[in-house]
């Protein structure tokens, strides 16, 4: 129910069709394993799910900006 729902929103991020189906797999398996963490009375199933969706999103784009590392840089 919810995958299509997060892929389209990962696309309207800024995500391409592929990044977004490989980064909605994670979210999936994400709530997946923390299900038993989830409280009702903080959110709604929904809310939570695409928290855990923009939270990854979030990485990703962090991950993007790291420079990766040279051993012949000199500094």
């Amino acid at each position: 129910h919810f995958a299509p729902r997060v892929k389209g929103y990962l696309m309207k991020l800024g995500l391409a069709n592929a990044e977004a189906e490989e980064l909605t797999q994670e979210v999936m398996v994400t709530v997946w394993r923390k299900a038993g963490t989830f409280d009702r009375r903080q959110a709604s199933v929904g809310t939570w799910i695409f928290r855990i969706a923009r939270n990854r999103r979030i990485d990703a784009f962090r991950r993007e900006l790291r420079a990766d590392y040279d051993p012949d840089d000199p500094v």
